[in-house]
């Protein structure tokens, strides 16, 4: 769920803390239809590219025979170790996945990611080596399934966020290359998705209205300060920082603010696939 951005490779920004107790504990819950896709079978070896801090790859585990997590985070994997040790797991940067050779030699039935992928290609430079990496781990006739952010996926904070630094004197140009995210539309990821060898079961884009949290550290802030780090990270203190917070929080009040029960929302939009490795 995590990953070095081209940007930010000395940098590791994720906290399991805040990630799945006090931002996004949402993040592993909402997979159902994903899961369904992928479809665990006790005779399965499953590859999880960006797995995180291991709650949704731990839940596979009990489905499957082997399940291997791979992600570049050291914080979220040294987390994943501590919870879950007897689940297999690594830091990796996914990129570069193809340089894992133990991994990508046709070892894996299925290869799964969750909420990842808009991260790991993020870089255009390796796209297509990060997804012939994962056609390369699957054993023919293998199943990948992934889902992550499509295009226009929390669109208005990650114009504010943008906007926040052209505020700072930041280039517009610059501005989105700091962005650590690729949206694509569904399209564009079947075009990546076929050049990588495979063929395109099916896909799909969702909007979903996803409520914050409400607990401190949390809600439209921590999302923010948690998610969007990469782009405050160009900001040259902390009190800048913290004062670029405050106003893409005042910027977002009227957009995602629920009347009815005074909650914050963000328009996430997933895009998913399912792909097969041909026999």
């Amino acid at each position: 769920m995590s990953q070095k951005n081209v940007n930010t490779e000395s940098r590791d920004i994720w906290s399991a803390e805040s990630y799945s107790q006090t931002v996004a504990p949402f993040v592993p819950t909402l997979t159902d239809t994903v899961q369904a896709w992928l479809d665990p079978q006790p005779s399965d070896a499953i590859l999880d590219v960006g797995c995180g801090d291991g709650i949704l790859t731990a839940k596979i585990a009990t489905h499957a025979k082997h399940v291997v997590g791979v992600d570049g985070s050291n914080n979220m994997i040294a987390a994943f170790q501590q919870k879950y040790p007897h689940v297999s797991s690594r830091v990796v940067d996914c990129r570069f996945l193809g340089r894992e050779k133990d991994i990508t030699n046709q070892t894996f039935d299925k290869v799964f990611s969750n909420a990842a992928m808009h991260w790991i290609l993020r870089d255009p430079t390796t796209r297509l080596e990060v997804m012939s990496a994962c056609f390369a781990a699957l054993k023919p006739g293998g199943i990948m399934v992934s889902e992550s952010g499509g295009l226009g996926n929390v669109a208005e904070v990650h114009a504010a966020l943008i906007g926040e630094l052209i505020h700072h004197g930041v280039t517009p140009e610059r501005a989105r290359e700091v962005s650590p995210w690729w949206f694509p539309s569904l399209e564009s990821m079947k075009i990546l998705v076929e050049a990588s060898g495979f063929k395109w079961i099916k896909g799909e884009v969702e909007l979903r209205q996803t409520k914050l949290t409400e607990v401190e550290g949390g809600g439209i802030k921590g999302w923010v300060r948690l998610f969007g780090a990469d782009f405050l990270h160009e900001l040259g203190s902390d009190y800048e920082r913290e004062q670029a917070i405050e106003r893409i929080v005042e910027v977002l009040e009227g957009v995602g603010r629920r009347q009815h029960d005074n909650g914050f929302s963000v328009n996430y939009i997933r895009l998913r696939f399912k792909a097969q490795k041909p026999n």
